[in-house]
């Protein structure tokens, strides 16, 4: 990955290489296959046409189980059972508004265009709405370090964080985190950070099996009742408050993770996200 010049073309800094999923694909296996390719993102397109018909990602899931607007797939149209509810189509669960870009604009034009949204990523296509590429918010991390300089973590990062407890329950960390459109929840025994939950960690637990363990009869009280601490990664990247901007986005790039948080001493202070590296990119 490198960062882009004035003139740069998105599809510079883009995945090129999409894995996309036809409609008519299960929850269960789309989940399985971001799992497999670690994207949090999942283009859906007509299997006939190859053209763009929606998008799924972590952030879905994780309302299917949260008690989101998704959440009715299980809780009505399967009667509570999960295991009948992600067999079910992924049309069930896409999202048919998919952001998207034309493959001839420019990359800044890109990233002017993810953070004005609220969505991490950009589906890029042709004239057509054949997928040609999709490029996130972590496309653009190696430009925020070249541009660095001097700035500070704590100029850019999001203060006041919310978080839980390794006690609390899935199914409620889920309700916080589609409640506030979180990707990450920061996990926090007796003022000090323990681990991380996410999007990523939550899809993982279900596609890789470690949900179905849970259950006995299917129902999805089964799995919501689980406690954070089996889910949560027990690590997370830290940096000091006072830390530059570049130390920060360093880790991120090193540990391949999306999120640093920013600690004063034990005590959590901030967090910052690739979207708040992003934002310090003169446009």
């Amino acid at each position: 990955m490198q960062g882009w010049s004035n003139s740069g073309s998105i599809m510079d800094i883009a995945t090129l290489n999409v894995v996309t999923t036809p409609p008519t694909s299960t929850i269960k296996s789309a989940i399985e296959r971001m799992v497999e390719h670690r994207f949090r993102r999942l283009p859906v397109t007509d299997s006939g046409t190859g053209r763009l018909l929606g998008i799924v990602g972590s952030s879905d899931i994780v309302d299917l189980i949260g008690g989101g607007g998704k959440y009715q797939l299980i809780s009505k149209a399967h009667s509570g059972n999960f295991l009948s509810a992600i067999n079910d189509s992924v049309k069930r669960v896409m999202n048919t508004d998919v952001l998207t870009i034309d493959s001839g604009v420019s990359a800044r034009e890109g990233l002017k265009k993810v953070l004005a949204s609220k969505r991490g990523g950009l589906v890029i296509v042709d004239r057509e709405n054949h997928v040609k590429g999709i490029v996130t918010e972590r496309d653009f991390i190696e430009t925020a370090l070249e541009e660095a300089g001097t700035k500070k973590v704590a100029d850019f990062m999001t203060p006041n964080v919310v978080t839980t407890t390794p006690g609390t329950t899935l199914g409620d960390a889920a309700k916080i985190m589609v409640r506030n459109s979180f990707r990450r929840l920061p996990i926090v025994s007796e003022d000090r950070l323990v681990g991380m939950v996410t999007t990523r960690t939550i899809i993982d637990f279900i596609g890789q099996n470690g949900a179905f363990e849970k259950l006995v009869t299917n129902d999805i009280v089964e799995i919501l009742k689980t406690r954070v601490s089996e889910v949560m990664a027990h690590s997370a990247a830290t940096v000091e408050r006072g830390a530059e901007l570049k130390t920060a986005i360093e880790l991120m790039l090193s540990t391949k993770e999306g999120t640093v948080c920013v600690v004063e001493g034990d005590r959590l202070a901030g967090i910052l996200t690739e979207r708040d590296a992003t934002r310090s990119i003169a446009l």
